[in-house]
């Protein structure tokens, strides 16, 4: 079990370092408009998008780095959690974005927040492994 979550960390830090990178680049990321609205509406429009897009990028880079190389591991599974939750938000915020038919029929947008789901399970998981002294 130990080495399959080991991979497991490793593929959710690989995932969260291509995400962060795509972030720098405007216009690749998929997630940038979604990430950018909600983010606007989460801090009042206070932080510029082309600023909150990088604040963002470097934040999945920094958990994806903590993952890959085991890195920070503690912090990074916060930020990790932190962020999670907050990838959340849309489907309460810019539910036009996430549903066809709320609350049951997504978009492709809500369905991309959904899948956040089994992330935060490998998350669980990783901490449970290092953290946790009753292991699963």
């Amino acid at each position: 079990m130990n080495n399959l979550l080991k991979i497991s960390r490793i593929a959710l830090g690989a995932i969260f370092i291509w995400y962060g990178i795509l972030k720098f680049f405007p216009n690749l990321s998929p997630a940038e408009v979604l990430a950018t609205k909600t983010i606007d509406i989460l801090f009042f429009n206070l932080i510029p998008a082309n600023i909150s897009i990088k604040l963002l990028a470097i934040w999945e880079l920094f958990v994806g780095i903590g993952l890959l190389f085991g890195f920070y591991l503690r912090w990074a599974l916060l930020l990790f959690f932190v962020h999670m939750t907050l990838t959340f938000t849309p489907l309460f915020l810019l539910p036009e974005l996430s549903f066809t038919h709320a609350p049951f029929a997504f978009t492709l947008v809500g369905q991309y927040i959904v899948k956040n789901v089994i992330f935060i399970l490998m998350g669980i998981m990783i901490y449970k492994n290092n953290f946790d002294k009753s292991r699963i």
